[in-house]
């Protein structure tokens, strides 16, 4: 830390605790500590070897709008190939958006990427219309259908439910707009998806390499009485810090401190959904890329279907081709999950040799429609900054990495300005 330098304790090295940092030690000498209780950096974003190939659990793809993401993997090293594109029902996936109802695409999208701005626009206001509040707590199939957006909500059950990012019926539309922005559209109808041929987990591992990161550390107390804030480790450690980012649920934050009122209302506001992907193998599945089922993505989807299925590679040791498949698990448990699996894949034309992983995520953090309506967006962002205490990732943004990124973009020079 420089002369004039503050520190800054990071609670959560996963994608939010990484770029924040990144971000913080590019735009100031203040230093930066991050506490991750796992034993790995990454958070979602998981990278597994299974013999000669790197299997994605979490992460995978980049699109368009992971320009700054994209560029820190050029300055590690990280290279990025183009995956081939993929289908939907056996169909190319522009040709399943082309076949819902209504307008063109193109001029389907003009629609609904102005409607977008203008509501987000309207959402920036420290008291927003009560209209403006409303359209932004609704269901995103009613806006769609409200506005004859056919096209667009067959892109949404793929890019929004498809990847655990909610039901169409239920999710609010300003959670689907955070995510299906102009990028996401012409990376989805161009083909512009990518994925790090090292893996995203080694692209996590690089980017934290300068970094002061406490692995396997758990955080049992923080008392903002004084000030400093302290931080008291699990082993009675203390260190004392001038300010403090949250880059883990708000309701676990919480948990360790005397929250403010804020802080409870966010808590309180959170519906966490979840993702399950399963590692499989099987020796006469389907030899495209990538497969999505639109029948378990419609709105109303039930959970523990099969939502896609990804080929991964060939392990001759299992002898089969190897397969991630992802799931909505609601109250399933994993033995569960993987019972609907094997029905799921059967079902689909093929079998399964060997179930080799699984993994349940904490995904998805959907805003309470109610709390939207009472104003939570403005008071989120409010919030920013109270007690020296700064608030990202999925909570305060969306569950992608390129949204998480993009708000520690928008939230550095405020911090910044406001330490001094």
């Amino acid at each position: 830390m420089k002369p004039g330098g503050k520190r800054i304790a990071i609670l959560g090295a996963g994608p939010a605790g990484l770029t924040i940092a990144r971000l913080l030690m590019e735009q100031s000498d203040h230093s930066v500590t991050l506490y991750e209780k796992s034993h790995r950096v990454g958070g979602k974003s998981l990278s597994v070897r299974q013999g000669e190939d790197l299997i994605e659990f979490g992460t995978c793809y980049t699109i368009m709008s992971h320009r700054r993401v994209m560029k820190w993997m050029r300055e590690q090293g990280i290279t990025i190939q183009q995956i081939v594109p993929h289908k939907i029902d056996g169909v190319p996936a522009r040709d399943f958006f082309n076949s819902g109802p209504g307008a063109p695409l193109a001029v389907q999208g003009i629609s609904y990427v102005r409607a977008r701005r203008k509501l987000l626009k309207a959402l920036e206001s420290d008291t927003p219309p009560q209209k403006v509040l409303e359209e932004a707590a609704t269901p995103t199939i009613d806006w769609l259908r409200a506005r004859k957006l056919g096209k667009i909500e067959k892109m949404m059950m793929r890019t929004v439910t498809g990847m655990g990012y909610g039901d169409l019926k239920t999710v609010p539309i300003v959670h689907a707009m955070r995510w299906v922005d102009m990028d996401l559209i012409l990376s989805g109808t161009l083909n512009k998806i990518y994925m790090p041929v090292e893996g995203w987990g080694e692209f996590w591992e690089r980017l934290a390499k300068p970094m002061d990161v406490r692995l396997e550390t758990h955080v049992r107390h923080i008392d903002r009485s004084g000030d400093q804030h302290l931080v008291v480790l699990d082993d009675g450690t203390e260190e004392k810090f001038d300010a403090l980012i949250c880059a883990m649920p708000v309701d676990r934050f919480s948990a360790l401190l005397e929250p403010t009122e804020a802080e409870r209302i966010v808590g309180d506001a959170i519906h966490w959904g979840g993702y399950a992907t399963t590692l499989i193998s099987s020796e006469d599945w389907f030899q495209e890329q990538i497969e999505y089922y639109s029948e378990t993505c419609l709105p109303g989807v039930e959970p523990g279907l099969m939502m896609s299925a990804r080929r991964e590679g060939y392990d001759a040791g299992l002898g089969g081709h190897l397969y991630i498949t992802n799931q909505l698990p609601g109250d399933y448990t994993g033995p569960e999950l993987i019972e609907i699996l094997r029905e799921e894949v059967t079902r689909r034309g093929g079998s399964i040799n060997a179930v080799i992983q699984q993994e349940i995520w904490e995904y998805f953090a959907e805003y309470d429609p109610g709390a939207i309506r009472k104003g939570l967006i403005a008071r989120m962002r409010q919030m920013q900054g109270e007690r020296r205490t700064w608030y990202t990732g999925a909570t305060f943004s969306h569950e992608s990495v390129a949204n998480i990124c993009i708000h520690n973009e928008a939230l550095v020079p405020d911090m910044l300005k406001a330490l001094g």
